[in-house]
């Protein structure tokens, strides 16, 4: 009877999480999808719209070609942060939707494995955790910096 109790209350947290779990997966997906492009456009265009502006300044020609290939690469950097989310986004999904596949089958009656639960954690961690974006966007950012430092060096000069 113990057996069919603990069962019972592996059903019940299956059934009870579940539902969160799959509600809180889509907020999220949705929140970050929306910050990601608004994040990723910024870069984009304030890069972009930096490229421009220094292309008719009247300023030392290694000034002008250090600042635009600053913000040049500063646009690569931004749409690499947009492809490595896309990646991130996918291994996060795959281990998201395999532990939702855990607990439906874990609702529908099957028993609790405490060695998948902790491995399906793992790699949900590593997915996560993925700090390939967050490099992009630094390089991104860092880029923007040493292109105003250059272009602002080459107007006082």
């Amino acid at each position: 009877m113990v057996g069919d109790e603990e069962r019972s209350s592996d059903q019940l947290v299956a059934e009870t999480f579940m539902p969160i779990m799959v509600e809180a997966f889509h907020d999220s997906v949705r929140e970050i999808a929306s910050l990601s492009r608004w994040l990723l456009a910024t870069l984009v265009l304030v890069n972009g719209a930096a490229v421009i502006a220094v292309l008719p300044l009247q300023i030392a020609p290694v000034a002008k070609l250090g600042g635009a290939g600053a913000f040049l690469i500063g646009i690569l950097a931004a749409l690499g942060a947009g492809i490595w989310s896309l990646y991130a986004f996918k291994r996060v999904s795959i281990a998201a939707n395999t532990m939702m596949g855990y607990w439906l089958t874990v609702a529908g009656d099957a028993p609790r494995l405490a060695a998948l639960e902790a491995t399906m954690k793992q790699h949900m961690d590593q997915a996560i955790g993925s700090r390939g974006t967050h490099l992009f966007v630094s390089v991104s950012v860092v880029a923007f910096l040493v292109g105003c430092f250059s272009t602002g060096w080459g107007l006082l000069s």
